[in-house]
């Protein structure tokens, strides 16, 4: 009888045991096919410098492992979606072709740390135009629009008085600051040593030059107004003279 009862206490320890295995088994095979399972993850499509601006056409997919996903990497739930965690961020360093794009290798664009490049406007310029009004400085934030004025002098009724033309509208401001002018810089007249404010906009080639001509001939007599919000109406804007802010007609 005690033998018989050591017999079932022996053959329950050897059913438990192989229970024990066969489910050690069972998990290890499914994390070894879970790590194994692939993922679809986004990567370059191409080599991505580093501080360069990424657009849609510098990623595709990739499968992947799971178990070689990278930490950080951007997954692909939907199919053809997901780029736009990717699109206009910043390479913080090279990414090569295939290589899966993460966040640790991402940044957002800023003057201050990608410089202006990446946020210039496709087809656009950046431009530095420097005021020596420092006052408006409170006034324009990156981001805001603006028109451009400048005042020529020119010969009204056979005298030379001013004229103050807006040279451009809608000008998209990238960054604000302000910098000491040396006496080289000068272009204004104002004092050795005197300080400045700095726009870097976003213009055309042709915007550019008429900005380079006008501050020249103006000698720096440059004036900036700051537009409303969703204001992007560019329209004529007669030119102003002493006599027509006056209110007088010029004689023909």
């Amino acid at each position: 009888m005690l033998q018989n009862r050591k017999f079932v206490q022996l053959l329950i320890s050897a059913v438990m045991a192989l229970v024990f295995v066969n489910f050690y088994l069972k998990s290890k095979e499914q994390s070894i096919e879970s790590g194994y399972g692939m993922v679809e993850v986004i990567a370059a499509a191409r080599d991505i410098p580093a501080h360069m601006a990424i657009n849609a056409s510098f990623l595709t997919t990739k499968e992947v492992p799971q178990k070689f996903v990278e930490p950080g990497a951007f997954r692909v739930k939907i199919p053809g979606q997901g780029f736009d965690h990717v699109v206009g961020k910043v390479a913080s360093a090279t990414i090569p072709a295939g290589a899966q794009i993460t966040l640790p290798n991402l940044a957002d664009p800023t003057v201050s740390g990608t410089g202006v490049e990446p946020l210039i406007p496709h087809g656009k310029r950046g431009y530095v135009l420097r005021l020596g009004n420092l006052d408006v400085a409170d006034l324009i934030l990156p981001g805001n629009y603006i028109d451009v004025m400048a005042t020529f002098s020119v010969q009204e009724n056979g005298a030379t008085t001013k004229a103050t033309y807006t040279i451009l509208q809608n000008v998209l401001v990238l960054a604000v600051g302000r910098e000491l002018r040396k006496p080289e810089q000068d272009v204004s007249s104002r004092k050795e040593g005197s300080e400045s404010l700095t726009l870097t906009l976003a213009v055309d080639s042709t915007e550019a030059e008429r900005l380079a001509l006008a501050t020249s001939e103006s000698q720096g007599e440059i004036s900036v107004v700051v537009r409303a919000h969703g204001d992007n109406e560019i329209r004529p804007i007669p030119v102003v003279t002493p006599s027509r802010l006056m209110g007088v007609q010029p004689k023909k």
